[in-house]
């Protein structure tokens, strides 16, 4: 599993402006709202065909939290090759290909807010990679936690329509949960996926849910990571029907030894899609279901 952030350091502002594309001022509307009340959402869900009609009129705007992180990045790629005009929000604030911006803002404090707030203001969707993992618990609860609870609130205050987040897969915490150094890691994950459903209507946001990421030409333990051509490697076993009618029939930690990893890729891929508004449920969990969703995102460039 691979996430965006690290551990929070001192918050700063710095907006660099990159020469990939032209940045526009016009929005256009490209998902609809329902009225809602308290604890209960009405869902409407919005055609691919409405979203890529309105971005042929004005390209939407999406702002990617943890944009120069390992999936960041490639959600920022993604998103600008099917006509997004994207920005990237990081803590060093670095320039990524595909974002118009760079803004550097730590999301690890409650001062972030008025600046992530202003960042974020004319945006018509965020996608949130931010994330840790490692040690210590405390940390992990923050970062995957506080951090994105900060952030869906801002998204909301500031107007953005879509928020997508990518939290992690169902059968990870039941097979691995109860292990003490993780407790921080999935119950941040499950309060930012509570801040996500309080916040917005389950038609307009989309959580991401993977096992395990690979990708990229390094291999990592902190957090584990293997590359592309081994992971390829891996889906051709792990991904034939005869692996998955075992895992199918397994108990909890064989299923998860030998659920299918997926490529960073078809993460980056699912989390675009969703940003521009063509998932028709409110997650994808597991490698399946992400792939099905990043596959929708040609659709919509072509």
């Amino acid at each position: 599993m691979s996430f965006a952030a690290s551990a929070p350091t001192s918050v700063t502002l710095l907006t660099r402006t990159t020469p990939h594309g032209t940045r526009l001022n016009s929005r256009g509307a490209h998902t609809t709202r329902t009225a809602s009340t308290h604890g209960r959402r009405a869902q409407h869900l919005v055609p691919a065909a409405t979203v890529a009609a309105s971005g042929s009129a004005a390209s939407p705007k999406v702002v990617v939290l943890g944009g120069s992180g390992f999936v960041g990045r490639r959600v920022c790629e993604q998103l600008a090759a099917a006509g997004a005009e994207v920005s990237s929000i990081s803590k060093s604030g670095a320039s990524v290909p595909g974002a118009t911006t760079a803004t550097a803002i730590d999301l690890g404090y409650d001062a972030c807010l008025e600046a992530l707030t202003a960042a974020l203001r004319g945006a018509d969707a965020v996608v949130s990679c931010v994330g840790t993992i490692g040690t210590d618990d405390a940390a992990m609860l923050a970062g995957n936690g506080a951090a994105n609870v900060r952030a869906i609130g801002a998204a909301r205050t500031a107007g953005a329509r879509r928020f997508v987040y990518v939290s992690v897969a169902s059968i990870v915490p039941e097979v691995v949960g109860k292990i003490p150094l993780m407790k921080g890691y999935f119950a941040g994950k499950v309060q930012a996926e509570a801040a996500l459903a309080e916040n917005y209507d389950a038609s307009d946001y989309l959580v991401v849910k993977p096992s395990f990421v690979y990708g990229g030409d390094e291999f990592s333990l902190a957090p584990p990571r293997v590359t592309k051509t081994y992971g390829d490697i891996l889906v051709k076993i792990l991904g034939s029907s005869l692996v998955k009618a075992i895992a199918s029939r397994s108990p909890g930690p064989i299923k998860l030894t030998l659920a299918e990893p997926v490529s960073v890729d078809d993460v980056a891929g699912a989390c675009a899609a969703g940003a521009m508004g063509t998932n028709a449920a409110s997650t994808c969990d597991g490698t399946d279901e992400i792939k099905a969703c990043a596959a929708l995102l040609p659709m919509l460039a072509a």
